[in-house]
């Protein structure tokens, strides 16, 4: 029993010997793993295609929240509930752009910046204040309105990475 006792103490001790030389071998020489942030030309695209996309799926239900709640009469109050909404979204997503390491630097506010809000915001409106459709012709109506400007500001981010590219 005492020679087993000895046996295990024995190999006890050599685990922690080769452990604790693993360890300095490690400390004195650590691995170095090599991580690449910034996004290619490629992934940029599709990750603000998909994010805006996204995100556009809120501002819908919000949307559809105002149409099913508000009074449509006072266009006014509407219009300015609208245009808050969809302002205060649109940054939230514009600032996460804006942090990533893209071929585009603030490739957020150069989203912002080539984004025609202002007939977009227009065109939303003639959807809205269309009362010959219902509430979900009018979200439909306003989807197709949103997808047709995000394509169009994709359009322009691509042309834009292609000169970077020099293609």
């Amino acid at each position: 029993m005492n020679l087993l006792k000895l046996i295990i103490i024995g190999l006890y001790g050599v685990i922690g010997l080769v452990g604790w030389y693993k360890y300095t071998e490690l400390v004195a020489h650590p691995v170095t793993v090599v991580t690449v942030d910034k996004f290619s030309s490629e992934m940029t695209v599709a990750y603000i295609r998909a994010m805006v996309w996204y995100h556009s799926r809120g501002k819908l239900q919000e949307l559809r929240s105002i149409l099913l709640t508000d009074n449509l009469a006072n266009k006014k109050q509407i219009k300015i509930r609208i245009t808050n909404m969809l302002k205060h979204r649109t940054s939230a997503y514009i600032r996460d752009f804006n942090s990533l390491d893209t071929p585009i630097e603030n490739i957020g506010n150069w989203y912002q910046n080539n984004f025609d809000f202002d007939n977009f915001l227009s065109a939303v409106f003639d959807e809205v204040f269309n009362n010959k459709l219902s509430v979900e012709e009018k979200i439909r109506s306003v989807s197709d309105v949103m997808e047709a400007y995000q394509n169009l500001t994709t359009q322009k981010l691509l042309i834009n990475l292609n000169k970077l590219k020099g293609n």
